[in-house]
């Protein structure tokens, strides 16, 4: 198996009812689990004034999921948002294409450190800084400067 970590946001409906709020949450919920996915994170953006109408609607109720999927669930949950009428849009992200065990566990623990600020644990803190020393592929490495190489092209063309 091969899960990702993926960031979708949905734009729901301003109207809704707090029960129907809560079917949908465990809707989205119970689309990840039966495909073997985990809910990392959800905030709830709440209610929020739209840069322009949507649907005839100038406010919009916002959801962001943080999770661990594989492709297919990802697939599958984008399909259902589109079926359902009380979704104005949504937005999916992949955010890790190798999403592990260890990646999930060292995002969970820094999330609940970012929540009790007072009992961060000496992992916590090292865990960010290593990440950053680090690229994590060679598409995130610095390019090397080949900017010698086409002036001395040039010029040799000029010749």
């Amino acid at each position: 198996m091969h899960f990702r970590r993926y960031e979708t946001l949905v734009l729901l409906s301003p109207n809704l009812a707090a029960d129907k709020l809560e079917a949908f949450k465990s809707k989205v919920d119970s689309i990840l689990t039966a495909g073997k996915g985990q809910i990392v994170r959800l905030d709830e953006w709440g209610r929020r004034r739209l840069a322009y109408p949507v649907r005839k609607e100038l406010f919009g109720y916002y959801l962001l999921y943080d999770y661990r999927a594989e492709a297919a669930v990802s697939a599958e949950l984008e399909r259902q948002l589109k079926i359902d009428e009380q979704v104005f849009k949504f937005l999916t992200l992949v955010l890790d294409k190798n999403f592990t065990e260890d990646s999930l566990k060292a995002v969970l623990e820094r999330l609940a450190s970012a929540a009790s600020p007072g009992e961060k644990s000496e992992a916590a803190k090292a865990a960010p800084v290593a990440a950053a020393d680090e690229p994590a592929d060679e598409a995130d490495a610095p390019a090397e400067d080949d900017s010698d190489d086409q002036s001395a092209e040039t010029a040799a063309e000029a010749n």
